[in-house]
């Protein structure tokens, strides 16, 4: 669990910080430093997604008190808040422009954001190597022996991992490189029952 408070840098308490600025240059910058922060933050509170405001959906950190962590979007000192607009304006930036974050489901936006503090192959390298590490390349395992299992020996980056992430990951990465398989679970509930790396 992270006991200390995420810093905001300097610039969060920039008051045009908050607002979009209408000069592209000036513009530019200010997106890329929003972005910044929110990859920041979210790595700091092991945030894997995020609504579409702002607010926490998913932190890997079990113990992490939500109404306890800054808001991104605010900052009461000096009394400034994104509107919503803006908000989007800077997710999109962090979607399409930096390709550090991604809708949840593209059709739905309002379910949220993944956000991709660490890139899809660098958490794919790490289950690999996890996998691989303990003996079980070519076993199947479940979801939760992956992600959750005490005592398998599951490295710290992995546990507690979202499913939705852990689905990007496999499809987007492992299995497209061949290093995976999944087999879904009869129940017609569109869950994954096992994964095998190979």
């Amino acid at each position: 669990m992270s006991d200390i408070t995420f810093s905001f840098p300097k610039i969060h308490s920039f008051p045009p910080l908050f607002t979009l600025q209408p000069n592209a240059t000036i513009q530019l910058n200010q997106l890329n430093s929003w972005c910044d922060i929110i990859l920041s933050y979210c790595q700091h509170y092991k945030i894997t997604s995020l609504s579409i405001n702002g607010s926490i959906l998913y932190s890997q950190d079990e113990l992490l008190d939500t109404n306890t962590v800054p808001p991104i979007f605010e900052n009461p000192t000096i009394h400034r808040v994104v509107n919503d607009d803006f908000k989007q304006h800077i997710f999109k930036h962090l979607i399409h422009k930096l390709n550090k974050a991604e809708y949840i489901d593209t059709k739905r936006p309002e379910l949220g954001i993944l956000i991709y503090w660490r890139s899809l192959t660098e958490w794919s390298k790490i289950i690999y190597d996890f996998v691989e590490g303990s003996g079980q390349l070519g076993t199947i395992l479940t979801v939760y022996e992956l992600t959750k299992l005490e005592d398998s020996g599951i490295p710290l980056d992995l546990k507690n991992l979202d499913y939705v992430l852990l689905v990007k990951i496999l499809k987007n990465v492992l299995i497209k490189q061949g290093k995976a398989q999944i087999i879904m679970n009869d129940d017609g509930s569109d869950q994954i029952g096992g994964v095998k790396i190979v």
